[in-house]
């Protein structure tokens, strides 16, 4: 058998590694699917061997895997028994295609196992690639939006739950369907061959479960996860007793993807559906065609074909290679011109809304705002709700304030329509309707109990932030009114991603309220910084004050490395938002405080048992919120009170 040779690690090579992991992580958060067709050729390119880049892959997904898992079942959007069911048929599929992948490479070396790797590679992402680009210029022409969104279950998907065989009968709740294990176990093991091959089984794992077994698309490629961990946490372990897992090249790649996916992620909101596909479509066949120059190169050292002349492999290599670059680099490039355009025009809304610098905040201009402009005014609130008690945090609250206030409170629910229920039927969609439907109708009892007036908005779209922004446009909404999950360890290093987005793109003020924070009025906390997002953040935390007969902490925060200056203004600062606050006859004290914002602020709101922390936002979005963050969305993140984000007016 071949000696088994990983590539030497240079800075060089290690951060180029990284890049590559850095731009399949975005690719991954793009095109919401795994980056791993494009990081085993990249590897592959770079002097990889094919079972070595194949096996290394695995290594660095599984752990991927069970946190996106562990995040998508707690909305409920994963079927555990049959990703556990599957995932045990997966294995048996990997160890078979590994076992495949060793034979290759004891029989005809390296330049085997790469041919293999290339040719299977070739194959698939020409029939995947061919249908994502299908879809996306039916889009674009419009031809999606034309066909029904629901019909009857495919024959097939009929079929599959008709079969009755006796002792190997499991029922899913995903499907509400007794379906027989023997069903299951050539599409697990399908799904773990083709893993074991290219480090990428879901291309046969989602489809099947949709196409096959009837599952909604959401609960299939979370289900997917699953599998992934399964059998790549077995597969990564058969590679690695036989040596195959560069456990350097994993953890690299590792690093670069977790940065790139959230960057990924955050460019989908800036585009149309069809370029997304675009996108994947094109990546896809960069990829292949990068693939399918390499293979003469293989051929020829296993002298299948005549060997080729030095120039010429060089030349044929350097095409694949050229194809790769071009392939990660027009994805980075087409994700980073998302987030560009998105901030851009972000920038200009923030410029148009802005208001012309005016004279430091009076006191006569805090009651007069409060009556004559959305700041300041609490007359409808809009809540989203998605069943979880995170969620029912959020609704509680919202219906308790605008009781406060005399609001009225406007509820809505997302289900999400897609190519899924084009194979299900009128069934599964109708069904989901009708449970969403039936939550809203139980909120809206609630809301009328406390004698608030209540309406109800059933949606149907596939980004909820977007469909919860524009929706608060359409009912002019002056707060909406978000759920915040329990976070701990690492997991508290950044806002739930939907809620950051909303918070970036809503027109109106937002209310992020954790699970066990309940807003009665004991006490506010204003953190400003004399800007005049802080000063529309003093006029909106003055009117609820008012309303709720609530003392307010006024608080600045400075740091030690600030000149002396600085902490002068700061506290002017205070003192002019004191006064005019006083002048409305609100109970208010101020504080100038050094350090960390928003330690500092936080611990003032523990020491005074604030139920509320107001701050306003600076409207970053996309990149800079990722890159930079704000004192915020720090704030959102390190409290247990609820916090309203005040938006510039």
């Amino acid at each position: 058998m071949e000696t088994i040779n990983f590539i030497d690690l240079t800075w060089t090579s290690t951060l180029i590694l990284f890049l590559v992991g850095f731009v399949g992580g975005m690719v991954s958060g793009f095109i919401g699917s795994g980056g791993a067709f494009v990081l085993t050729p990249a590897m592959m390119s770079m002097g990889v061997p094919g079972v070595v880049a194949v096996a290394s892959n695995m290594a660095h997904k599984f752990p991927k895997a069970l946190v996106g898992a562990h995040k998508r079942h707690k909305y409920g959007q994963v079927d555990i028994k049959l990703g556990i069911v599957m995932g045990i048929f997966a294995e048996a599929g990997v160890l078979f295609g590994k076992h495949i992948m060793v034979d290759i490479r004891e029989t005809f070396g390296a330049a085997g196992t790469n041919l293999y790797v290339s040719a299977v590679f070739v194959v698939v992402l020409g029939i995947v690639g061919g249908f994502v680009l299908r879809d996306g210029l039916r889009e674009r022409r419009g031809e999606a939006a034309k066909r029904p969104q629901t019909r009857e279950l495919t024959p097939l998907v009929r079929w599959v739950r008709s079969i009755e065989i006796p002792g190997t009968m499991l029922y899913f709740k995903s499907m509400d369907a007794r379906v027989s294990f023997l069903i299951l176990a050539p599409l697990g093991f399908a799904t773990g061959l083709l893993a074991a091959t290219i480090a990428v089984g879901g291309f046969i794992g989602v489809p099947a479960m949709m196409y096959i077994l009837g599952l909604p698309a959401l609960t299939a490629s979370a289900t997917e996860l699953v599998i992934a961990f399964v059998m790549g946490l077995g597969g990564s372990l058969f590679y690695a007793l036989d040596g195959f897992v560069d456990i350097r090249l994993s953890m690299i790649i590792l690093a670069g993807s977790l940065f790139g996916i959230q960057i990924g992620a955050i460019g989908t909101t800036y585009v149309k559906d069809y370029v997304v596909k675009f996108v994947m479509a094109a990546i896809m066949l960069l990829v292949l065609v990068s693939r399918f120059f390499y293979i003469p190169g293989y051929l020829s050292e296993l002298g299948a074909i005549q060997t080729l002349e030095a120039g010429t492999r060089g030349w044929l290599d350097g095409i694949g290679q050229g194809a790769l670059v071009f392939a990660l680099l027009f994805g980075a490039l087409m994700i980073l011109q998302a987030l560009y355009k998105g901030m851009r025009e972000h920038r200009l809304a923030v410029a148009a809304a802005a208001p012309v610098p005016a004279a430091p905040l009076a006191p006569a201009a805090v009651g007069a705002a409060a009556q004559l402009s959305p700041v300041g005014r609490f007359e409808r609130f809009l809540v989203a709700s998605d069943g979880s008690e995170f969620s029912a945090a959020a609704v509680r609250e919202a219906i308790g304030m605008a009781s406060k206030c005399g609001a009225q409170v406007h509820v809505m629910s997302l289900v999400a329509p897609g190519v899924e229920h084009e194979a299900l039927g009128e069934s599964i969609l109708k069904q989901e309707l009708e449970m969403a439907q039936s939550h809203l109708d139980e909120i809206k009892a609630e809301a009328q109990a406390a004698g608030v007036a209540c309406e109800t908005h059933l949606v149907q779209g596939s980004q909820i932030h977007e469909e919860i922004v524009d929706l608060a446009d359409r009912v002019k909404a002056d707060v909406i009114v978000m759920g915040r999950r329990g976070r701990r360890g690492l997991a508290r290093l950044m806002l739930g991603h939907a809620t950051a987005l909303v918070i970036g793109q809503a027109h109106c003020n937002v209310l992020v309220v954790p699970r066990a924070a309940r807003v009665e009025g004991r006490h506010i906390v204003l953190a400003t910084d004399g800007s005049r997002f802080a000063d529309t953040a003093a006029v909106t935390a003055g009117a609820l004050a008012r309303v709720c007969n609530t003392p307010i902490t006024v608080t600045a925060v400075t740091t030690e490395e600030q000149a002396p200056e600085v902490r002068a203004e700061a506290a002017q600062t205070v003192e002019r938002v004191v006064a005019a606050m006083r002048a409305e006859g609100t109970t208010v004290e101020g504080k100038v405080l050094h350090g960390e914002p928003a330690a500092a602020i936080t611990g003032v709101a523990r020491e005074s048992d604030a139920d509320l922390i107001v701050t306003g936002s600076h409207g970053r979005t996309g990149l800079e919120r990722v890159l930079i963050g704000s004192t915020s969305e720090r704030i959102l993140n390190a409290t247990e009170c609820a916090v309203l984000v005040v938006k510039a007016a």
